[in-house]
């Protein structure tokens, strides 16, 4: 799998949580019909709430592996009397990582702009952090001009460069929350077209996990899956957050959120295939789709797989794509290793 040129078509897509049907859904479903051919009977299809599935395999347990394709960003909430446009954050947008930036607002037709504030020289602070109410997108048009164009409500992303390509395999940008774990799915279903497993695999890119859940909790629901995995990034070391997570190596969640069973089994599996790992405490919600996925129907046993990542939320976000593949050879190792004793595995007694 090219994994960069993978990830430009998924970061590159515009869906800002609640609106993904606007562009990453397509993206998504297009990238699902190409990995899954070569399967039989493979089915690739959307839900009514924008979810976008992939299923392969027809036989055994139902496993339900997850990863969100919303992404954060703004809406437009005024257009003041010079033509520039409020904004507020749609989903988790920090206002401090705006100023300076270039934006694409999703209008009648899509705008460049440049988040702007009011400059250091004349506030009375010179360390001063903005306020959202402080900030501004300036599109270059007047106010009668931008009325025909941008309305309230109209949906601001960060600007979709492609991915830069950093030294020794690490790459950064924006929506590799959760975008790149998409790609990792997709990396497990080219594993998995080589290999023999028992079991039904969907593959869900979930909507809204910034926001309320909706896209875990009702694909949850209606899959009725007997196990989940859900694949979403987590905190990674650098220079300004030395006490998270070593960069080359895998997350495994543990803790009230995951299922004994399926931590277990997923670090059997990362052993077994010389993976670098290391356990992940979550003393409580992990923040992520397992939140929803865990409690829906009569519950379901879910694991938490995550590559650190840097700067999260902002338009640099960094991984290393040696870890993020190896949560897809870690996921697919996890799949090829389902049997006949698959409940027993899951026991509690």
């Amino acid at each position: 799998m090219d994994l960069v040129k993978v990830l430009n078509r998924l970061i590159t897509a515009r869906g800002v949580t609640g609106f993904e049907h606007e562009g990453v859904k397509d993206a998504v479903l297009g990238l699902f019909r190409e990995f899954t051919g070569g399967f039989e009977g493979a089915r690739v299809y959307s839900d009514v709430n924008g979810n976008c599935f992939a299923e392969v395999g027809d036989r055994g347990p139902v496993i339900l592996v997850m990863a969100h394709m919303d992404e954060i960003g703004m809406c437009v909430t005024g257009i003041e009397d010079n033509g520039m446009l409020r904004l507020a954050s749609v989903a988790g947008v920090d206002p401090r990582v705006l100023p300076g930036s270039k934006v694409k607002v999703c209008g009648r037709e899509e705008l460049t702009g440049v988040v702007g504030a009011i400059p250091p020289h004349l506030t009375a602070s010179k360390d001063k952090a903005y306020k959202w109410d402080e900030l501004r997108v300036d599109i270059g048009f007047p106010k009668e001009d931008a009325e025909k164009l941008v309305s309230v409500g109209d949906r601001i992303t960060f600007w979709p460069d492609e991915v830069l390509e950093l030294k020794n395999g690490f790459v950064s940008s924006k929506t590799l929350d959760d975008r790149a774990l998409i790609a990792a799915e997709l990396y497990c279903l080219e594993l998995l077209k080589k290999r023999r497993f028992d079991c039904r695999v969907i593959m869900c890119a979930s909507v809204d996990e910034e926001h309320s859940g909706l896209g875990a909790r009702t694909a949850s629901y209606s899959k009725k899956p007997d196990m989940g995995i859900v694949m979403d990034v987590s905190f990674g070391k650098s220079a300004c957050c030395p006490d998270c997570a070593d960069m080359g190596k895998v997350l495994l969640a543990l803790g009230p959120n995951i299922h004994p069973g399926i931590y277990r089994q997923l670090k059997e599996a990362a052993d077994a295939a010389k993976i670098a790992w290391e356990p992940e405490p979550c003393m409580g919600e992990t923040g992520t789709d397992a939140t929803d996925m865990q409690i829906a129907g009569m519950g379901i046993p879910c694991g938490l797989i995550s590559p650190p990542l840097r700067y999260m939320h902002t338009v640099a976000e960094t991984i290393s794509s040696e870890t993020l593949l190896n949560c897809g050879r870690l996921l697919a190792d996890f799949i090829t290793a389902i049997g006949d004793d698959w409940e027993e595995k899951l026991c509690l007694d």
